[in-house]
């Protein structure tokens, strides 16, 4: 009996040993399974990071381009107002070179009608009169040069002094005077 006792007693311990090295090596695999899975985890936060790192990156970019659009676009728009009112300054200098031709100008550009009213530089009523007889003649300082006309009727007003030619002109040649002075800064720059 001690045989039996014996042998089944060591296939009990083989049998334990057995179910040991198997729970052993079931741990190892389900060890070495979740540490793969960890390691596609730690690969998979990584990349999100690197991701989100870059949006993060890209929406900083984006702001700071915009920031920088928006303060050029508003110094521009000093800048050309700036130049508006310089060109402003100018104008009464430009009368002055010009002499009669300009008033003599902007009279045979107005359209044949019966002025009853002319608004004209100071310095120019004399001339003024010379080129409307029968029209009211005032002198009006705030025009450089040019001339306002008004029909009789009221319902009639031309304006073509040269105030108002730079105005509507100012458009076309805003764009020229940045070109100019972008091209300027690019040869000091160089």
């Amino acid at each position: 009996m001690n045989t039996l006792f014996d042998h089944l007693r060591a296939v009990g311990k083989e049998k334990i040993r057995a179910i040991r090295l198997q729970a052993e090596a079931e741990v190892q695999g389900f060890r070495e399974e979740k540490e793969a899975a960890l390691a596609e985890e730690r690969k998979r936060c990584q990349l999100q990071g690197q991701q989100s790192l870059m949006e993060h990156g890209r929406g900083l970019m984006t702001e700071a381009e915009e920031k920088a659009w928006l303060r050029q676009s508003e110094a521009e728009t000093q800048l050309a107002d700036r130049l508006y009112e310089l060109a402003k300054k100018e104008l009464p200098l430009l009368r002055e070179q010009c002499g009669s031709r300009l008033l003599e100008t902007c009279a045979k550009e107005l359209p044949q009608a019966k002025w009853q009213k002319l608004r004209v530089h100071e310095s120019e009523v004399g001339l003024a009169r010379t080129l409307f007889p029968e029209t009211e003649i005032e002198g009006d300082d705030t025009i450089s040069g040019g001339l306002v006309a008004e029909s009789a009727d009221g319902r009639i007003m031309v304006i073509n002094t040269l105030e108002k030619r730079l105005e509507r002109s100012w458009p076309r040649i805003l764009p020229e005077f940045l070109r100019t002075l972008r091209k300027e800064k690019a040869n000091v720059a160089s």
